[in-house]
């Protein structure tokens, strides 16, 4: 019997921290890259069953295994593609293919994101908004001289000179000035994804080494979260479902153990 508040504790538990994981999935269903986490379960104490006779009990048979927890064994997270959606807008980069921009963070650290939604910061850095500045393929910030730019599939950022500025005798006296490269935006992956560890606002970090690979740049568009708000929503259901199931059981088992003492110690 008082195994029943072992296995109904740990259940409500492991479905309160299920809840959790299912909620920030929810709450980043429109981050831009973001990518779903599934909480995954264990059990904890196996015990093993034996069946003996009643008088001889020297050859035991083994029947099966039971379990006084049910604990968490992890999260995992899913890298699987998310849409790709065109905005049209200038400073949006999506990734068709596994990779990851490489982001400075405020600290100095590097972080890894698939969010592509990016800004240019007060000193004229390419940046993602609250996270930090924008690397290059070289490993340095991508700096901003102008907002009238062209970017091509390897991600190679361009400045496209202004026309109309000069004077038609100017014009017809001098050449066509050339795009100036601004910038190459690096995308880098790595040998092993289970390695990177889940930050805020969708970034990992991780110690293994990046590679540069090819991300399948697409520039005025972004890749969109990999989270189905069905699948989400079905999940939360179910959670809570099984919690509260398991609440109701064990104000079942409070009872019962207070008749016990109250009524059958009496007797």
């Amino acid at each position: 019997m008082f195994q029943g508040f072992y296995n109904l504790a740990s259940g409500m538990l492991y479905q309160n921290r299920n809840l959790n994981t299912i909620s920030n999935n929810m709450v980043n269903v429109s981050t831009p890259g973001f990518k779903s986490d599934r909480m995954t379960s264990t059990t904890f104490k196996d015990e093993m069953l034996y069946r003996s006779g009643n008088v001889n009990k020297s050859n035991p048979v083994q029947i099966g295994t039971a379990s006084m927890m049910r604990t968490v064994a992890g999260v995992k997270t899913s890298f699987n593609q998310g849409n790709v959606e065109e905005t049209g807008g200038n400073l949006d980069f999506a990734l068709t293919k596994p990779g990851f921009f490489t982001i400075e963070g405020a600290d100095g650290n590097r972080l890894y994101t698939r969010n592509g939604s990016f800004d240019i910061d007060q000193e004229g850095y390419l940046c993602l908004s609250n996270l930090g500045r924008v690397l290059g393929e070289d490993g340095n910030p991508i700096e901003m001289t102008s907002n009238h730019i062209t970017v091509d599939q390897s991600g190679n950022i361009y400045e496209v000179p202004l026309k109309g500025l000069k004077t038609d005798e100017d014009n017809a006296d001098s050449e066509e000035e050339e795009p100036t490269l601004l910038g190459k935006i690096g995308v880098v992956n790595f040998d092993d994804e289970t390695q990177l560890v889940k930050g805020d606002n969708g970034t990992f970090t991780s110690q293994a080494e990046a590679k540069t690979v090819d991300g399948g740049l697409m520039w005025k568009s972004v890749e969109r979260s990999n989270i189905d708000p069905i699948e989400q929503m079905t999940a939360m259901m179910t959670s809570q479902r099984a919690s509260q199931s398991a609440a109701q059981v064990l104000k079942m088992y409070d009872q019962l153990m207070g008749k016990i003492v109250t009524d059958i110690g009496r007797v």
